[in-house]
């Protein structure tokens, strides 16, 4: 049964009950007469049929919600709606089943607000978090304010509340909130105290994995190279890390622990495709989807429509994020490497390109250097134009302590089997 669903029959039975009292009381009509309750059965029915069209409609987006103006925050207390914040316009939320009167709870959380206020929402991605707690809480202040990770506002809270403590940041603090980080000042903090209910092992360094194609063999697709990955063999990769308990993180995750920011679990690895290939979409992206993992996409922006293809957007949603490969940069030019440009083009040119690449993905900050080419012209290019990783193809794992623009990778090569990607990782 869907959110709008309950909502909407509950109001309808209270005004089935409130139509059917006042006849009683006031005598206009009989209460064994029909007429009136005929009529307001057929409403009822009515609504049920339109509220059956919304379900359909929700089912599409997984019943995500957004407020539709700026909209006030409810908590039940002696089973009594009393305001305590407010939430801002246009801020994603999930909701639960769960209804006080005609207001909806949002999920994991026990604050609510008035179903008037909300709409369905056309995002349709899960809110996930990898990130392993410290083993501290904190206690806020009677107000306090949570911001994304952009620094957007998201909604303000009147109370005193704790929270386990995921990201520490120079001003700000992390915690978890609908399974998805968000901050607060740390003028917000009132204290913090110890808590040892976390026994996840925390990991000190990480696989990021290269992939670049995929091909089927049931449609007469055969490996041109060692780059060219089977998606069934893909699918028993991602099977076996499932099987295994990894995690898949994404990039601002892998961030925040390459800062000594945030912890990660030992079994974790990055899930990376260079190029935009369109077996990704074919062939790759179904099987990701289908293990609810998170991987990025390294676009050639330069070689990609001047608007966002609707299959990256739809593979966004579902977890695989955009990330640059530059723009114009992804071909030969230069003596040094394997001949990218980025080597030795003018850094004008190059700034330019790096900040169009990260546009063109909506706000990027991560690059991968075209054929794996890097030097230190390379990199105050890519830095000084906003990134704040990037990756190379040199083998090897990531830890914290290494140079942030110029990280190794560890490539994937088709038909090497499970034992071999396994070994890679561990």
């Amino acid at each position: 049964m869907s959110l709008m669903q309950i909502s909407q029959k509950k109001i309808k039975r209270r005004f089935l009950g409130l139509i059917l009292g006042l006849s009683c009381l006031i005598g206009l009509y009989g209460c064994s007469k029909k007429t009136v309750v005929e009529e307001v059965v057929e409403e009822v029915v009515i609504e049920e049929t339109i509220v059956e069209d919304i379900e359909i409609n929700e089912d599409l987006f997984n019943v995500k919600n957004i407020t539709l103006n700026d909209t006030a925050l409810y908590r039940v207390i002696n089973d009594e709606l009393i305001e305590v914040g407010n939430v801002n316009a246009n801020v994603n939320l999930d909701m639960s089943d769960i209804t006080h009167l005609n207001y909806l709870n949002i999920k994991d959380t026990d604050l609510y607000v008035n179903t008037k206020d909300l709409q369905v929402s056309e995002r349709w991605y899960e809110k996930r978090n990898h990130l392993v707690p410290y083993n501290m809480n904190i206690k806020t202040k009677s107000s306090y304010t949570l911001y994304d990770v952009k620094g957007n506002p998201l909604m303000t809270i009147n109370s005193e509340d704790e929270y386990p403590l995921y990201v520490i940041e120079d001003d700000k603090y992390g915690i978890l909130f609908q399974n998805e980080i968000v901050y607060m000042d740390k003028d917000n903090v009132n204290s913090m105290y110890e808590n040892l209910n976390s026994d996840i092992e925390m990991g000190n360094e990480l696989a990021v994995l290269m992939y670049h194609f995929f091909y089927d063999e049931s449609q007469g697709e055969s490996r041109k190279d060692g780059n060219f990955v089977e998606v069934n063999e893909l699918r028993e990769q991602l099977q076996t890390l499932q099987d295994n308990g990894y995690s898949t993180l994404t990039m601002q995750e892998v961030l925040l622990f390459m800062e000594n920011k945030a912890n990660i679990p030992s079994r974790s690895v990055v899930i990376t495709i260079d190029d935009g290939d369109p077996s990704v979409f074919k062939y790759a992206y179904p099987v990701i989807k289908e293990f609810k993992m998170n991987a990025t996409l390294f676009l050639i922006a330069g070689h990609e429509d001047p608007i966002l293809n609707y299959d990256y957007i739809m593979m966004r949603e579902d977890g695989l994020e955009l990330q640059s490969h530059g723009f114009l940069m992804h071909q030969g030019g230069c003596s040094q490497g394997h001949g990218g440009r980025l080597l030795c083009v003018d850094y004008e040119t190059g700034v330019e390109d790096t900040r169009m690449s990260l546009d063109y993905v909506d706000g990027g900050f991560v690059y991968c250097y075209p054929f794996g080419d890097v030097n230190e012209n390379a990199k105050k290019i890519v830095g000084d134009a906003g990134v704040k990783m990037a990756f190379t193809t040199v083998f090897g794992k990531i830890k914290p302590g290494m140079d942030l623009l110029e990280l190794p990778r560890i490539r994937v090569t088709g038909g090497n089997g499970i034992k071999a990607f396994m070994n890679n990782i561990n």
